[in-house]
């Protein structure tokens, strides 16, 4: 779903109270940044599971099914340390009740709550993450009879679709930041890893064969995983940086050169991302020589 459906749970629905009480506590604990924190920490979890240094894959496609199931586990992981929570009977207590917390990966929705949840009419926080979209939603419900359908054989029951009206929204098909891994070649990528040259030598290989493509912190850091500070060799002082300048390459880093790359016609990048920039007209060599960076 890119939308979730309207909910009904307002002043008067007979769930109010307790999932107002709920959502309080967690906009208490994560006061405007929701939407942010979740969308990073579904990709945090998928990005996890994939392990793309160590396997090559940067797709969920590519998990096998056991694999997939993980990703749902690490989401919830994730939910529950950015809620700082404490542990109580179920996954976390919120507002002073014990909560379940249910995720479910992929187009369809589907969570599936156990007997012991039914039986009390307990909450469940629900989120939902999908890899096609890059959206993540999470809402809360209480587990009433009349919300679920049949029981499978481990007696848990689905949530109905025709339920998600009573679903306190939080977070509505918020978007993931864009994946860190995808278009790299991933068979290069692990051999550059592996050569025995210096970090910066290393990094100024890979940042010329990736041109104008935004390089996260994290795929730096992988690239240079025996290095003790691996950031400082991309910079000057013998690092990467001074090893493209001769070949009319910059290597700009988001933190001070988005007006720069502005300037030469390129999008912003991240705080936390850099790109190698081969200058191609006199303007973009003009405009990178007069703040030092060819």
């Amino acid at each position: 779903m890119a939308v979730a459906p309207i909910s009904r749970v307002h002043p008067g629905h007979p769930d109010h109270n307790v999932l107002a009480a709920l959502a309080a506590d967690i906009w208490q604990r994560v006061p405007d940044r929701l939407d942010v924190e979740l969308g990073e920490r579904a990709l945090d979890a998928v990005e996890f599971v994939l392990d793309p240094v160590r396997t090559g894959r940067t797709r969920l496609s590519e998990l096998d099914n056991v694999e997939k199931t993980f990703v749902g586990l690490k989401i919830e992981h994730f939910i529950r340390d950015l809620l700082d929570a404490p542990k109580g009977v179920r996954d976390l207590v919120l507002g002073g009740y014990d909560v379940d917390v249910k995720n479910t990966v992929g187009d369809s929705w589907c969570w599936m709550i156990p007997p012991e949840t039914i039986r009390e009419q307990g909450p469940c926080l629900l989120i939902a993450s999908n890899e096609h979209q890059r959206r993540s939603w999470m809402g809360l419900i209480l587990a009433r009879a009349e919300y679920l359908g049949a029981p499978n054989r481990d007696m848990k029951r689905r949530i109905n679709s025709n339920a998600f009206s009573n679903i306190l929204w939080l977070a509505n098909g918020v978007e993931w930041p864009p994946n860190r891994w995808t278009g790299l070649d991933m068979v290069r990528f692990r051999q550059l890893r592996k050569l025995k040259v210096s970090g910066a030598h290393r990094a100024a290989a890979f940042f010329s064969e990736n041109l104008g493509r935004p390089i996260h912190r994290r795929v730096v850091m992988a690239l240079l995983h025996d290095q003790l500070d691996p950031m400082k060799r991309l910079r000057g002082n013998a690092g990467a940086k001074d090893i493209l300048k001769p070949q009319g390459i910059a290597l700009l880093s988001g933190n001070y050169f988005n007006p720069v790359l502005q300037q030469l016609g390129l999008p912003r990048i991240g705080n936390d991302e850099h790109m190698a920039v081969k200058a191609s007209t006199p303007k973009q060599i003009g405009v990178l020589r007069a703040v030092g960076q060819l």
